[in-house]
């Protein structure tokens, strides 16, 4: 009896001896993984990207043995989401396309990684093939993709967010979804989503609002992500918005502006190893090229040219090229070589996006036609118009119009209305005016919930009958109409547009009147409190009474009023003198509009000595020797 119960006592002690062991085992393994994902993140800071994928690599294997052996655990999931998404990211950053798709392939029937990472493999999947040039499945596995419930991490679906976008603008051709994915990830950003590179996304949603046609969108993104871009944000995040900003202002034939975007675009370009640097040069060359400036617009060709091979940019070689033989067609001494360019760079096309190739397909048939193989080359632009009408390109429009002047010196007016007709989806796209409208709302409406939509369908119905001179006749009258309408709507347009002006200014008037107001009362409710209780110990309560009014949501309000003005203004004094609080650069901005002493301590919430105070911290701050005027300091950077 003895015997059995001491039998008894020690295997119920092996039995905790393993216990035991396999939790000490466990803790082990998971001080191993934090240890690696710590690796990882510091390997990142140095931009490391190759050794951060090799101990990825070496570490998820680890991982999945251990779920093999001893089940899957949140923790295991947890630690395989995070190795596993370095692994994707750095296939990426490291170029390493093929490569990654064969990795993913090899681990993706893992029960760990297909039943509990799909959202991670079905997304990288997706953007490694797209940007290996295999379009067909990459949009497949972006399809596959949508059909997963949303992914529950909203800084995960983020990241796959921007992914699956890249793969419908480049590989599916589909401008519309790529907005819509992108706008609910900027959706899921403002309500707590955290991701390191969200300025990027901003900036890449402005670019497909400008393909769009949607102006406002555009600019209302682009000055959204400049504004929140600070010192503590990669330097490529601010990149894309400045460039395409400067796209945007040379567009609306403002280009002293559109040149000063391009060169900060530059300058954040060089802070991160001359990210998209190739497009810079490129963007510039295409204003230059506006301007009529022939040097100019090739010796930015040849760099950006240079560049892109100097950094592997096969895709940012090819788009060089077609860029230049579109400013081949520009100078009639040129034609032979813009067609021998656009020949010889015809083979490069099959792993690049499909808006390039329509690009390369409208140049070369513009080429063609203008050198006299009219046939081949009006062929190729009707099929560029029809491309590049279906992705919503506002290029599209311009090859249409190349038609439609072709089509009516030869008299064929059959296919002239049919490119007519074509043409009418782009009737309410924004004239030069109605762009720089738009620029000053956006910038005026910054934080606005929903902005309203200016522009009207123009319409006009054409009635063809079966005999030319009827044709003809019909022609004309409606171009005619139209040009009255057009005239007509532009008189009442820039009608509406003053309003809007005059309405805009008030609302910012309002804003000041209301807030002096709020601080009036605000000190006769000091100053009767006082009055009444003379005796008491009131400190606390005049601390509280004193206070400023002016809430931060005014603030930022008046800050992106100003800004809409002064665009250049704060940034320039913050480049002059960083170390300027947030109340001095208010104090300074109510300067710039030449508010009293007064009517700023009011603004401000603060008494007349209390602005004084402000006034002098600033001139100390500011180094300023006493025969300086402040004021006058500060009004400088306005021009």
């Amino acid at each position: 009896m003895n015997a059995k119960k001491l039998s008894f006592l020690l295997l119920i002690l092996v039995a905790v001896a393993c216990t035991n062991r396999s939790t000490s085992s466990e803790q082990d393994e998971m001080r191993h993984w934090n240890n690696v994902l710590q690796q990882i993140n510091a390997l990142l800071l140095e931009n490391k990207a190759r050794q951060t994928l090799d101990l990825a690599k070496q570490t998820l294997p680890e991982i999945l043995e251990s779920a093999e052996k001893n089940g899957t655990t949140d923790t295991l999931i947890y630690y395989a989401r995070k190795i596993f998404n370095a692994c994707g990211n750095n296939y990426i950053n490291t170029k390493q396309y093929k490569d990654g798709i064969d990795y993913m392939d090899s681990i993706g029937n893992h029960p760990l990684i297909r039943e509990h990472c799909p959202h991670e493999l079905l997304s990288f999947k997706a953007g490694l093939n797209q940007l290996y040039g295999n379009n067909p499945e990459a949009v497949r596995l972006a399809e596959d993709y949508l059909q997963l419930p949303v992914c529950t991490s909203a800084n995960d679906f983020i990241r796959q967010a921007e992914i699956i976008s890249g793969v419908y603008m480049y590989s599916g051709n589909n401008l519309p979804k790529a907005i819509q994915i992108l706008e609910k990830a900027i959706d899921v950003y403002r309500k707590g989503g955290n991701f390191p590179n969200m300025l990027r996304i901003m900036s890449r949603l402005g670019i497909y609002y400008h393909l769009s046609g949607e102006y406002e969108k555009a600019i209302a993104t682009n000055q959204e992500a400049i504004a929140t871009y600070n010192d503590s944000i990669a330097p490529g995040n601010v990149v894309i918005a400045y460039g395409e900003q400067a796209n945007l202002y040379a567009e609306l034939g403002m280009y002293d502006q559109a040149l000063e975007m391009n060169k900060k675009a530059q300058y954040y370009s060089m802070l991160k190893d001359s990210f998209g640097l190739g497009d810079l040069y490129r963007y510039r060359a295409q204003i230059f090229r506006n301007m009529n400036q022939k040097d100019s617009v090739f010796h930015y060709l040849r760099l950006g040219e240079k560049l892109s091979m100097i950094q592997n940019s096969f895709k940012g070689v090819f788009v060089n090229k077609v860029e230049t033989v579109n400013s081949y067609l520009d100078y009639p001494d040129s034609l032979e070589k813009a067609l021998q360019l656009a020949l010889s760079i015809c083979p490069d096309t099959v792993r690049m996006p499909q808006w390039a190739k329509y690009q390369l397909n409208l140049h070369l048939g513009r080429a063609l036609l203008q050198t006299g193989k009219e046939q081949n080359g009006i062929h190729l632009i009707d099929r560029a118009a029809q491309d590049l009408i279906n992705m919503k390109f506002m290029e599209g429009r311009d090859a249409n119009e190349i038609l439609m002047d072709y089509y009516l010196a030869k008299g064929m007016n059959d296919d002239f209305a049919r490119c007519y007709i074509r043409n009418r989806q782009f009737a309410d796209s924004l004239d030069n005016n109605e762009k720089k409208r738009a620029v000053a709302a956006a910038n005026i409406r910054f934080d606005a919930n929903q902005k309203e939509k200016e522009n009207k369908l123009l319409s006009a119905q054409v009635q063809w009958q079966q005999q030319q001179l009827f044709y003809n006749i019909c022609i004309s009258i409606t171009l005619l109409l139209l040009l009255i309408t057009t005239t007509a709507y532009f008189i009442i347009r820039r009608k509406a547009n003053h309003q809007l002006i005059e309405n805009n200014k008030r609302e910012i008037q309002t804003l000041i009147t209301r807030q002096q107001d709020l601080n009036r009362r605000n000190e006769q409710l000091t100053e009767e409190i006082e009055r009444a209780m003379a005796t008491n110990n009131l400190n606390s309560i005049r601390q509280l009474t004193v206070q400023s009014l002016l809430s931060r949501e005014d603030e930022n309000t008046f800050r992106r009023s100003f800004a809409t003005i002064h665009p250049s203004y704060l940034p320039k004094l913050r480049e002059s003198y960083p170390q300027l609080t947030r109340n001095e650069e208010l104090l300074a901005m109510l300067i710039c509009m030449n508010q009293s002493t007064d009517e700023i301590a009011l603004i401000m919430g603060i008494n007349r000595n209390s602005v004084n105070v402000v006034r002098s911290r600033m001139r100390k701050n500011m180094e300023l020797p006493k025969e300086k005027s402040l004021d006058e300091v500060l009004k400088q950077y306005l021009t």
